[in-house]
């Protein structure tokens, strides 16, 4: 069940990033400080992927 909401999170996603990159490309965040600083700073929200695997 795992692979199969993973399977359709990346192609919901897909599209997005496909269509954000012709506008420019994305500039990832690495740090959750300088992320958290700068949507505050923005107004943006965050966009925060977590991993946990075994």
């Amino acid at each position: 069940m795992s692979q199969l909401l993973r399977a359709c999170a990346a192609l919901a996603v897909f599209p997005l990033l496909a269509a954000s990159q012709d506008a420019g490309g994305i500039q990832w965040l690495t740090s959750y400080r300088e992320a958290l600083k700068e949507a505050r700073a923005t107004g943006k929200p965050i966009f925060l992927e977590y991993r946990c695997e075994p």
